[in-house]
């Protein structure tokens, strides 16, 4: 025969356990009533990526530029740029500085004053409030490149700024064609 106490702590486990079975079922979902199980990080970066998530394009991007040792990522500057941009054009501003910087170097892309003047401004005018370091480098950055190019590369790089940041506004990511 069990005793009052027992009873009321075999319930309390009881309840328990449903209210943890409850709070992982809920952890698990993320996108309406779709459940989404990841057998790895990777698997759930590259599905965040998947779905646009800014943030998991850049960590891609990052993975491209500077690929971690023992992982099965390659050196491959052109798909990190590619990623660079999905996120910066999504509003990322370190994707959009580094993507800046890629152009100004000609790193993974053609070097290309033009979209490396956009990126950087695009970069500088970021409202985010984590992009505060990067507004001032990139405020930097456009300074010195407003007082090197000549009026007409700039009227075309400003027109550029212009491009991106209606795409941003409007939020037509998947229209933006990746420059060169």
């Amino acid at each position: 025969m069990l005793r009052n106490g027992c009873i009321g702590s075999q319930i309390f486990i009881i309840f328990f356990s449903l209210f943890c079975l409850y709070a992982n079922a809920a952890s698990n979902k993320e996108f309406g009533s779709q459940n989404n199980i990841y057998l790895s990080d990777w698997a759930r970066l590259k599905h965040q990526a998947e779905l646009g998530d800014p943030a998991a394009l850049f960590v891609l991007g990052n993975f491209y530029y500077q690929p971690p040792k023992g992982s099965s990522f390659r050196l491959d500057l052109k798909k990190s740029a590619e990623y660079y941009f999905k996120s910066g054009i999504r509003g990322h501003a370190a994707a959009q500085y580094n993507l800046a910087l890629m152009f100004h170097e000609g790193l993974g892309v053609q070097k290309n004053t033009v979209e490396s003047y956009a990126w950087f401004k695009l970069a500088s005018l970021n409202q985010s409030p984590v992009a505060k370091h990067i507004n001032r480098v990139s405020v930097k950055a456009v300074i010195t490149m407003e007082s090197q190019l000549n009026v007409e590369v700039l009227a075309v790089a400003k027109n550029r700024v212009n491009f991106y940041t209606n795409i941003i506004d409007k939020k037509l990511y998947r229209k933006a064609p990746f420059p060169g």
